[in-house]
């Protein structure tokens, strides 16, 4: 199975975006910290990182380098004017997530 990270500042967001990828056939860890991440994607069991919209931009360029090394992808979240999280992860994450020729 593959696995995903996601990264988020809410837990109950990064809740529901993991219980929807999960739901697409991913297994996935979600965290609220950037160390957690950093730790999680070091170990190189990841295909690929959701990094959610709140998620400040200093942290972007680090939660690269820690991905790149092992070849993770990093997926960022834009979501839309009046779009929740869950129809952008549905809508948009998941098919990007399925295109992955992993």
């Amino acid at each position: 199975m593959k696995n995903v990270l996601v990264l988020g500042r809410e837990r109950h967001l990064v809740d529901a975006s993991t219980s929807i990828i999960e739901a697409s056939g991913f297994r996935t860890v979600g965290v609220t910290r950037d160390e957690e991440a950093f730790a999680l994607l070091d170990r190189g069991e990841f295909v690929a990182v959701l990094v959610g919209s709140g998620v400040e931009l200093e942290s972007r360029p680090h939660v690269k380098r820690h991905a790149a090394p092992h070849g993770t992808v990093v997926l960022q979240a834009q979501r839309v004017f009046g779009q929740t999280v869950q129809e952008h992860v549905r809508e948009v994450i998941v098919p990007q997530l399925l295109e992955l020729k992993i």
